[in-house]
């Protein structure tokens, strides 16, 4: 892809807003290198730096991850190799399905009704409507609860529906979805994308798909709000990644 090309695409998907370098980071290794595998320090300053990241910016980050215990480091020769350790892999694999499921996270709902004098223990993926209404995809068994199946042919109101996903995370579906959308005409349009270019769209689609649907309810889309563009994010994401193949770290160290 040429590089006004490619940095035209990269700036719509940033955003007015700069990434967080130490989140963007996590996304990096989620997409590129989940199976543990090592990524060269050159390799990582090369993507962030397609991605508009400081090399400061990024020595910094790398140095919370390590001390958070999400990555470790070793040496090789001159340089620092970088992998996730044994607890940030296995977060980063509990979260892959939310972030990278092509149908919601649940085809099934219901409203639960609960008995104020036994309170129940609730995911923070299910979401209260009212002191004692909860809308859940797996309603509690042998509880003293009431639970009544919904479904896409009876919609909720739009005040119970409104409650399920904040304004500016359900503002962020939309908005991500017109920006893939753009992706993928100029994509359309373009000639080859290199390595690097390949890997620094795809953690910039993963990333900004990633903030959003880690906030959002584990429910099917027909109980979020009508303005909620999860279900298209999902495909054009889906689309882009299948298009962007994941390049390797090995490929990429070897094109740095």
């Amino acid at each position: 892809m040429e590089v006004e090309t490619f940095a035209a695409a990269v700036a719509d998907l940033r955003g007015d807003v700069s990434p967080r370098v130490w989140s963007l980071l996590v996304t990096v290794f989620g997409d590129l290198a989940r199976d543990g595998a090592a990524i060269p320090a050159a390799v990582l300053g090369e993507i962030t730096t397609r991605i508009g990241i400081r090399p400061e910016a990024m020595r910094v980050a790398l140095h919370r991850l390590r001390k958070d215990g999400w990555i470790d480091s070793t040496r090789q020769g001159r340089s620092s190799l970088y992998r996730l350790t044994a607890e940030g892999r296995a977060q980063t694999v509990a979260a892959s399905p939310r972030i990278y499921a092509v149908d919601p996270p649940s085809e099934t709902a219901f409203l639960v009704l609960t008995d104020p004098l036994s309170p129940l223990v609730w995911s923070d993926k299910d979401v209260w409507v009212t002191p004692h209404a909860v809308l859940t995809a797996r309603p509690p068994q042998g509880a003293e609860t009431f639970a009544t199946p919904l479904s896409a042919s009876q919609p909720l109101p739009c005040w119970i529906r409104a409650k399920t996903c904040d304004e500016a995370t359900v503002a962020l579906s939309a908005d991500l979805a017109a920006r893939l959308g753009r992706l993928e005409d100029a994509l359309n349009r373009a000639d080859f994308l290199d390595p690097m270019q390949t890997a620094a769209l795809r953690v910039l689609i993963v990333h900004s798909w990633r903030r959003i649907v880690l906030k959002a309810p584990d429910l099917p889309d027909f109980v979020l709000p009508d303005t909620w563009a999860g279900p298209d994010c999902r495909a054009r994401m889906n689309r882009l990644l299948c298009r962007l193949a994941r390049p390797t770290p090995e490929t990429l160290a070897q094109v740095t």
